[in-house]
């Protein structure tokens, strides 16, 4: 079966955009059993791999804290395995709680079946999140149980 390389690229641009639109939105891009993944998370009290509910718990939670994000320089290249990709992208926004601007580099990994992501690994730098958010340390989890 022959693959389009830019379905991946339309997606992770569709995600891009759902960041700044809902929680539901966002979740919808995924498939029920999907897993996402956080590699530096738990450092800051953000479970490493979440499911589709839990992902969901932490997106009401996450996305008003970045409301508005800015995404710039998305690049996105397909692999030789069918579906599967790697991305970058930077993304600014200012955090309303300190009016702190917060800047992330992410790169993320990323399977899709269908017109969903089935896994997603995004790896981004737990300390620009804290100082952007007024934090030296962790004291508060950012996902509710």
């Amino acid at each position: 079966m022959k693959t389009n390389p830019n379905q991946g690229q339309a997606l992770f641009q569709t995600l891009l955009d759902a960041f700044n639109q809902d929680w539901q939105t966002v979740i919808d891009l995924f498939t029920d059993d999907a897993f996402i993944e956080y590699p530096y998370a738990h450092t800051i009290g953000v479970p490493a791999r979440l499911n589709k509910d839990n992902y969901r718990a932490h997106l009401q939670n996450i996305l008003p804290q970045m409301p508005g994000i800015a995404f710039s320089n998305v690049r996105v290249y397909p692999l030789q395995q069918p579906y599967t990709y790697w991305a970058e992208v930077h993304g600014e926004t200012t955090m309303p709680a300190t009016g702190n601007l917060y800047r992330q580099d992410y790169v993320m990994f990323f399977t899709i079946a269908g017109n969903q992501f089935s896994r997603y690994r995004e790896y981004w730098n737990p300390v620009a999140f804290l100082q952007a958010s007024g934090q030296d340390t962790l004291t508060t989890p950012l996902l509710k149980s």
